[in-house]
């Protein structure tokens, strides 16, 4: 990179050969996620080279005296607006014809967050990255265009205020502090908030620090002394081992791994290292800089925002929509982002490019930044029309409904059901019902993971006839199984012996354990059925132990193949002339036997009570009491509702609290 005061920055094929690599791992993971299962850290390869990039225009007009703070931001809108707006509109007409109310409803808040580079912000509130709901949100990706835009707010103001003609220290100074502030906050909170540390600017930050202090470390008039003997001899091996880590990253980081935190540093380390090692680096030569890598890299920005909406809107239309899509028509999909992204670069990014005079672009910026925010205004329409539900059948409208929200809200989220990046503190005093004036009333302690907490409200309406007390310590993930390792949750071993430490204060008459109890992943291959069914039995001695007179276990819920919303609008698509079916078949149904849970429980000297025989017979399972929404009994694969809970508890709740069941 040739880079003086006054001069322009050398056009380098290698970094978008770079960028080819980054925009294909991610597609890679999207397509193929358990073989490209760290292919999303092309997000983190895209944030060094950005970093790297604009630090090093920005540090030139800086030196040259030409720098603008207008014309920065006249060209970011004209960098990253046209294709935006073409996908934002493309997304809309798609939503359109393909979403469920409540789907368009979240789909319109992301179009609002797109629209104004807050879509990081709105992602964290409405779903983890790597969450099996991820796929069905069609501008989950970008989340990273906010983070750089985010970036580029707070930049130019630094560059400013630190940049000294005379010497790069204060500037170094600054991008240091400031990188190493974010990694110190990505690395201290990952574990506890892991989606606020993969989705906010502040502890992402470091990562295009990383990349501007690359630059500025680079921009020099003149060679440094070590650069001839040492960096030149060896930059083929500095560059090899870059893309030997970014290969790494990219086959061997987990999703389910508390990332970024330091697995962060490896993709941002080696994107760095491949950057520092030049253009005539032998695999920056040959490899990043041949035509394909080349191509693709030009096209990385239109490939990038245009793959994800195809991919997720595919899922959509097979899940909820019923529709059976060929592998070679998912093939084509794919080469259509390819075409998309090719056309959208071609006949549009260059023909604004292209435009050089001052007052043109700086028009053709305005007219960018109406024309999104039109779509913005589309989005917030959708809000306000609760996803305009007129565009579908009335049947399909009335079952509707976004369940998650008051599931939580009945599950007591962030106090008596923990979510992934809570620890055992965080439950509340008020999982416990005082005992003033009740002492007498017998205590009914509820203890496992979701499956345990979507139980509550169906307790709570059977314990007001019954004369009980209720304490619930239930966590996401956690199954009431003591010496639990849960891979990709770590905090349910420690989580769960804080449970028992306060069953051992409470001494509760009756203590009820639930859990996904097919479908749990232990952290370790060796876990089978027989050490799974060990570890129960030694959680229901443990509470003998610690004289518990009743231990009840809750027997495995349907777990379906889709989620039941999904599977009612599957039976309307393809019976409209139908009523909607109260029962789904069995064929819909995942694999199910309790039968070692029953023996394990049984021999343990507790008591099991199923709940899959509850609610199917050998033919089907009940799903919904009515045409509406809250008549559905399970809202997703296996939750139940607040009308399931109900329902479930009043057929289980006598076998729980008497042992003549």
């Amino acid at each position: 990179m040739q880079s003086g005061a006054g001069r322009k920055i050398n056009y380098r094929s290698d970094i978008d050969g770079l960028r080819a690599i980054a925009v294909l791992s991610v597609i890679a993971y999207h397509v193929f996620p358990l073989r490209f299962r760290g292919g999303f850290v092309g997000v983190d390869i895209f944030f060094v080279i950005s970093g790297f990039l604009i630090s090093s225009i920005l540090y030139n007009e800086l030196q040259s005296n030409t720098f603008s703070v207008i014309e920065f931001y006249v060209r970011r809108i004209r960098r990253i607006y046209p294709a935006l707006f073409i996908v934002l509109v493309a997304v809309c007409v798609a939503g359109w014809f393909i979403l469920l109310p409540s789907q368009f409803v979240l789909l319109g808040k992301q179009i609002v967050g797109g629209s104004t580079f807050s879509a990081n912000f709105v992602l964290w509130w409405q779903a983890g990255y790597f969450s099996s709901d991820a796929r069905y949100q069609p501008l989950l990706h970008l989340w990273s265009l906010g983070v750089e835009e985010q970036f580029y707010l707070i930049f130019p103001v630094i560059c400013m205020a630190f940049y000294r003609a005379r010497s790069r220290r204060t500037l170094a100074a600054a991008f240091m502090t400031v990188a190493a502030v974010s990694m110190a906050l990505n690395v201290a909170f990952v574990s506890r908030f892991s989606a606020a540390v993969f989705f906010l600017p502040f502890s992402r930050f470091w990562e295009l620090f990383v990349g501007a202090g690359l630059a500025l470390a680079l921009h020099r008039d003149q060679p440094a002394p070590w650069e001839g003997r040492y960096l030149e001899s060896r930059k083929t091996g500095i560059g090899l081992l870059g893309l030997g880590i970014i290969l790494v990253s990219i086959f061997f980081i987990r999703p389910d791994e508390s990332f970024p935190g330091w697995w962060g540093l490896l993709p941002t380390l080696g994107a760095a290292l491949v950057i520092a090692a030049g253009p005539s680096a032998w695999g920056n030569r040959y490899i990043l800089s041949s035509k394909p890598a080349v191509f693709i890299g030009l096209i990385s920005y239109p490939l990038y925002l245009w793959h994800w909406p195809i991919l997720s809107f595919m899922k959509i239309a097979e899940v909820f929509w019923g529709y059976t899509i060929p592998h070679l028509l998912k093939t084509a999909m794919i080469a259509l982002a390819f075409v998309l992204a090719y056309l959208t670069y071609r006949f549009v990014e260059v023909p604004i490019r292209q435009v050089k005079q001052k007052d043109r672009r700086r028009k053709g910026a305005l007219l960018l930044l109406g024309c999104v925010s039109i779509t913005g205004a589309f989005g917030v329409l959708v809000l306000v029309a609760n996803g305009l539900p007129s565009r579908l059948p009335s049947a399909i409208v009335a079952l509707d409904h976004d369940f998650f929200p008051d599931a939580m809200r009945a599950s007591l989220e962030g106090t008596c059901f923990l979510r992934a990046d809570q620890l055992a503190d965080s439950f509340s005093s008020n999982c416990v019902d005082p005992a003033e004036g009740q002492a007498a009333q017998p205590l009914l302690l509820l203890w496992g993971d979701s499956h345990a907490s979507d139980l509550l409200a169906g307790f709570r309406a059977m314990q007001r006839q019954s004369g009980v007390r209720l304490a619930v310590y239930t966590a996401g993930g956690c199954a009431p199984i003591m010496e639990l390792k849960v891979h990709g949750r770590p905090a349910c071993f420690s989580i769960n012996r804080a449970v028992l430490d306060r069953i051992r204060v409470l001494k509760p008459d009756i203590v009820v354990l639930s859990a996904n109890w097919d479908h749990w992943d232990p952290l370790d291959n060796d876990h089978d059925a027989a050490s799974r069914a060990a570890g129960l039995r030694q959680t229901i001695e443990s509470l003998k132990d610690a004289g518990i007179p009743r231990v009840v276990v809750i027997g495995s819920a349907p777990f379906w193949t889709k989620s039941v919303p999904a599977l009612l609008v599957n039976e309307f698509h393809h019976h409209p002339n139908d009523p909607i079916p109260h029962r789904l078949p069995e064929t819909a149904l995942e694999a199910h036997d309790d039968s070692l849970l029953k023996t394990t429980t049984e021999n343990a000297g507790a008591v099991y009570i199923p709940l899959f025989e509850d609610l199917c017979d050998r033919t089907s399972c009940l799903v919904t009491t009515g045409p509406a929404w809250q008549d559905v009994v399970t809202y997703d694969y296996a939750h139940f509702t607040e009308h399931g809970s109900i329902l479930v508890a009043q057929r289980i709740w006598p076998a729980i609290l008497h042992s003549g069941e």
